[in-house]
């Protein structure tokens, strides 16, 4: 069985968050607020038990490497999806931010890129004209690969938080976990735990960087324990040439990993959490219409150690220098 879990709120439990994130709301008005992480923090003991329960074992690595949580339908009354991640001031999406950064921060602190969308926390998963096949979270016609989020970078995230504003579609989040590495090779997990795959940043950081031809980070794509973590961006990691051993080894885990793949169907208001060292995400193709109504998320990454970053960010800053 897939290493997935679900909780789905209540209607009384969904009325008790929502009556949390109207008293935030009022209190910060958007997610800009610079107070907006210290003020979440004193409402940690305000979303039901059974649910911080479950996000302290996503916390802890215990529970499940994916989390979903349901709640009973969220009104899609956010204006429509925006054709760019550029546009600021976003007022009609401040109680869902708030929902996703209030579940967000019992897990792990938020942080983010100064070479992604501005360097804002909160980030868009949105389709983008013209990048239709691209192999980032603007694409729509082709399919977004299975990987590690900023695999490229040792400060990459722990989890990944996703919140849907819409999706008619049903268009679905892919996952698969570790668990999959169960069928590989001892002679493969031997190869994959060495350093001879080098990763790369996906275009959104170089273009943002102004990086034209960038030094790629020679990394294992399995690490840790008996029970390894996962360092895997297949449409960024290439082998040396002549290493055909070490080539053949990640194809190999990489068509496991794409036979576990399972899908996830968020729909408005729904939440997921995805462990970034045990499983890797990716998403179906659909057919962006551009007319306000496609697939919209709202990204959040978050580490289980600030501190560890710190050499890398500007004071009282969340964002992240390429490095």
């Amino acid at each position: 069985m897939p290493d997935i879990q679900e909780i789905v709120l209540t209607a009384q439990e969904t009325r008790h968050a929502d009556d949390v994130i109207r008293r935030l709301v009022s209190e910060y008005g958007t997610t800009d607020d610079l107070g907006l992480l210290a003020g979440l923090a004193e409402h940690r003991d305000r979303l039901p038990v059974r649910l911080t329960d479950v996000l302290a074992g996503v916390r802890s690595r215990l529970g499940s490497a994916v989390t979903v949580v349901r709640r009973p339908r969220l009104d899609e009354n956010v204006g429509p999806t925006p054709s760019h991640w550029r546009p600021r001031g976003r007022a009609a999406t401040a109680a869902h931010d708030l929902w996703l950064a209030l579940v967000s921060i019992q897990v792990g602190d938020p942080v983010c890129w100064q070479t992604l969308q501005d360097g804002r926390l909160f980030n868009d998963v949105l389709p983008i004209e013209g990048q239709e096949h691209a192999q980032t979270g603007h694409s729509s016609v082709n399919t977004l690969d299975f990987h590690v989020e900023d695999a490229f970078d040792d400060d990459r995230c722990d989890v990944l938080a996703l919140l849907c504003l819409r999706n008619r579609d049903l268009t679905a989040t892919t996952v698969a976990t570790a668990g999959a590495l169960a069928e590989v090779s001892a002679e493969d997990h031997e190869l994959l735990r060495r350093p001879r795959f080098a990763l790369l940043p996906d275009p959104e950081h170089l273009k943002a960087s102004g990086s034209v031809d960038p030094s790629p980070v020679w990394r294992p794509v399995l690490f840790g324990g008996s029970r390894p973590y996962l360092r895997v961006d297949p449409a960024y990691t290439t082998t040396a040439p002549g290493d055909d051993a070490s080539a053949r080894a990640f194809s190999r885990l990489c068509r496991r990993l794409e036979g576990a793949l399972v899908p996830v169907r968020l729909r408005p208001g729904d939440l997921v959490l995805i462990d970034n060292y045990r499983a890797v995400h990716g998403r179906e193709p659909f057919t962006p219409r551009y007319d306000g109504t496609d697939r919209w998320l709202r990204k959040l990454t978050l580490t289980f150690d600030l501190q560890q970053s710190s050499g890398r960010r500007r004071a009282g800053s969340r964002a992240l220098a390429l490095s």
